[in-house]
């Protein structure tokens, strides 16, 4: 099987995904991987042009794929309408890390204050219709995104028969994001005093206000922890940073992007508790990796985290929060193996293995 892997916003978990795919893909099959990739910036630009880009190149190649695996930033409609027309029968899957429907856009955005965020849902929509397969990163995703189809064509004045959530629905699954295996984790003692990690993108969606009442309230009950604050940064960054960083200076181990693997990977063996309430969380790939490595989860209930996360490691409330700190550091190595064992399902060899077998049914259909 020839595979070409397609990813306009090559940054983050979509250029970890695709570099997975690459590297994981040919060793549990026999499938060659073309990548083509565009730099991870301007992702409104790439939501609009990459098809143009990407079904340019086509008409540059000599050979043509078995099948095609892009990304929700691809317009799949108009990339298939651009594609030769001897590439355009080639089955098309679209991987869904995020959506336009239900991400929550800034206010700030002047589209968005505009109305005009609204293309980009409906863009997500016609693409679902031209991929042949659409595959979510969790069942969370599928089901708040195909609930806000419906939401969004009822909004429509008429005409939108083709475009209805049934149509979405019985072409898509549930395909996990991979991380790379891990060890189990040694047996260790919490650091003196714990140490908090936060590996996520430094933007808004991931919820860094409620991180700092969070570390608030752990503050003013009396606990006390060291920081680590890593993960992906961009031009601007929210505000409350330079708040989380100046207030607690003095817990700061780390502060800033990791320049390494193996750098971040010891930062993440130095992590003690993970601690999460994002806006927004299709999947959570930073904190399954933080898992993958002992890090015992501390997350609020909601978004995709109850699809896998053990309940024991999901709060309610602030209280519940405190309660869990205690529970889980009085009984922390076996935390760390839970923590472990809960994220196993999604090393890269178990995913590919998926992906392989989800592809070879689509071109047996084809």
């Amino acid at each position: 099987m020839k595979l070409l892997l397609i990813n306009p916003f090559h940054a983050g978990s979509h250029a970890h995904w695709c570099d997975g795919i690459k590297h994981y893909l040919p060793q549990v099959s026999n499938a060659e991987v073309q990548v083509w990739t565009l730099p991870g910036r301007h992702w409104k630009w790439r939501m609009h042009g990459s098809a143009g880009y990407f079904a340019n190149l086509a008409f540059e190649q000599l050979a043509q794929p078995d099948v095609i695996l892009t990304t929700d930033m691809m317009d799949v409609a108009a990339f298939r309408g651009l594609l030769p027309a001897h590439w355009r029968t080639i089955p098309i899957v679209q991987y869904f890390h995020e959506n336009q429907l239900t991400f929550p856009w800034s206010g700030d955005d002047p589209q968005k204050q505009r109305g005009q965020d609204h293309s980009y849902g409906f863009m997500n929509i016609q693409s679902c219709l031209a991929a042949d397969e659409i595959w979510f990163n969790s069942l969370f995703h599928q089901s708040v995104f195909i609930e806000a189809v419906s939401e969004f064509l009822a909004k429509l004045p008429g005409e939108t028969e083709p475009f209805q959530s049934e149509n979405i629905r019985i072409k898509s699954h549930i395909v996990s994001l991979g991380i790379e295996p891990a060890s189990p984790p040694q047996t260790r003692t919490p650091s003196t005093p714990p140490t908090i990690l936060w590996n996520h993108r430094w933007e808004y969606d991931k919820g860094p206000d409620a991180f700092l009442n969070h570390l608030n309230f752990l503050h003013e009950s009396g606990i006390q922890f060291n920081l680590i604050l890593c993960g992906e940064q961009f031009s601007e960054i929210p505000k409350v940073f330079n708040e989380i960083q100046s207030k607690y200076e003095p817990c700061l181990q780390h502060a800033g992007y990791a320049d390494s693997k193996e750098t971040y990977l010891s930062l993440l063996d130095n992590s003690d508790f993970i601690l999460h309430q994002p806006i927004q969380e299709y999947f959570g790939i930073s904190v399954a990796e933080a898992m993958s490595r002992g890090v015992v989860p501390l997350l609020a209930r909601g978004q995709a985290y109850e699809n896998w996360v053990p309940s024991p490691f999901l709060f309610d409330h602030e209280s519940d929060m405190i309660r869990l700190w205690h529970e889980h550091s009085e009984h922390f190595n076996e935390r760390r193996i839970d923590a472990y064992s809960a994220v196993k399902r999604f090393f890269w060899p178990a995913v590919a293995a998926e992906i392989h077998e989800r592809l070879q049914l689509l071109t047996s259909r084809s």
